[in-house]
């Protein structure tokens, strides 16, 4: 029983520890303020963002442009699988705790 529960134990800090680093992650702080630049009405006609596919390349968009409606397509899409990601995670977590707390 002692074993099973710091198993446990570790498993939910070792969920911590990757959520921690999805959330703090540069490519996942970029792909959320990404997709704020690219919803946002207001500001410049022109933004620099950096392409989806080669993270690392800025390249100068009009806001209401198809690449730029492209972009903001790929961009949600990359967000959304590190959400998918982080509910799996905490879903795993809820369990374990569970698993412990009873």
């Amino acid at each position: 029983m002692g074993s099973t529960r710091s198993s446990a134990l570790m498993q939910i800090m070792q969920i911590e520890d990757q959520v921690g680093n999805v959330i703090n992650g540069k490519k996942y702080i970029k792909i959320q303020h990404y997709v704020r630049v690219l919803k946002d009405l207001s500001g410049h006609a022109i933004l620099k963002v950096e392409n989806p596919e080669d993270m690392g390349r800025l390249v100068e968009l009009r806001k209401n442009s198809t690449k730029a409606k492209e972009y903001l397509k790929t961009y949600e899409h990359m967000l959304n699988e590190y959400n998918v990601l982080l509910r799996e995670l905490a879903v795993r977590k809820r369990s374990l705790k569970a698993e412990l707390f009873g």
